[in-house]
């Protein structure tokens, strides 16, 4: 199940906000060696977090974390137009129909069930999230940057982004990706993840574009 934690719900997550971000330490400041802030909380925290942005959240059975993610409209301030905007030659995305993607974090501790064709579930349930939420709020794509081990999941998980940037070489080489959010879309991640209906918690979306988003 998907969760959608926003400014007017956060105070009653706080249990499943404080997994999330302990989560994104153990993968961005632990596992990936990023050079990431990790406040006296143990807490991977960056600049965006204040923004107010919708975060999905994948829960177990228990309620517990597994994965989650971090949207904001590219309309405001994102890691693309502050950080890579010259790593790929100066593309700028902006949009109120476009919203970024980032923070994308499977939990070291998430159950490593895998889907009929080898992608991790926990990954597809986010995946279908960010395309569910886009149709219900009014998004017609996400933007997001990836590194080359991606782009196989994308692929066997039905939902494959158009590429409009890329840099670097060898390991160290990432792409900007733009993903279109349709029911042809969200169609082709239920048949690659065998999902059935939708994986979204019922009213847990937002209604508009920029809901609950500063």
């Amino acid at each position: 199940m998907i969760r959608a934690i926003t400014a007017g719900n956060r105070n009653r997550n706080a249990q499943v906000v404080d997994e999330m971000f302990r989560a994104r330490k153990r993968l961005f400041k632990d596992r990936l060696d990023w050079d990431v802030t990790v406040d006296d909380r143990g807490w991977e925290l960056d600049e965006y977090d204040i923004l107010n942005p919708i975060y999905l959240v994948s829960l177990d059975e228990n309620g517990q974390h597994q994965g989650s993610l971090r949207l904001l409209p590219t309309t405001g301030d994102t890691m693309l137009r502050d950080h890579f905007t010259e790593v790929f030659d100066g593309v700028v995305i902006e949009s109120p129909v476009i919203w970024e993607c980032t923070r994308f974090c499977v939990d070291s501790r998430a159950s490593e069930n895998l889907t009929p064709r080898g992608v991790q579930s926990v990954t597809m349930e986010l995946l279908l999230g960010i395309c569910e939420t886009g149709l219900t709020a009014g998004v017609e794509q996400i933007v997001g940057v990836f590194d080359r081990r991606m782009i196989r999941i994308y692929q066997r998980g039905g939902w494959s982004p158009e590429l409009v940037g890329e840099n670097g070489e060898g390991r160290d080489r990432v792409y900007l990706g733009l993903w279109d959010v349709s029911e042809a879309s969200a169609a082709s991640i239920r048949k690659a993840s065998g999902f059935c209906g939708s994986v979204l918690e019922p009213k847990g979306v937002p209604q508009t574009v920029r809901s609950d988003v500063a």
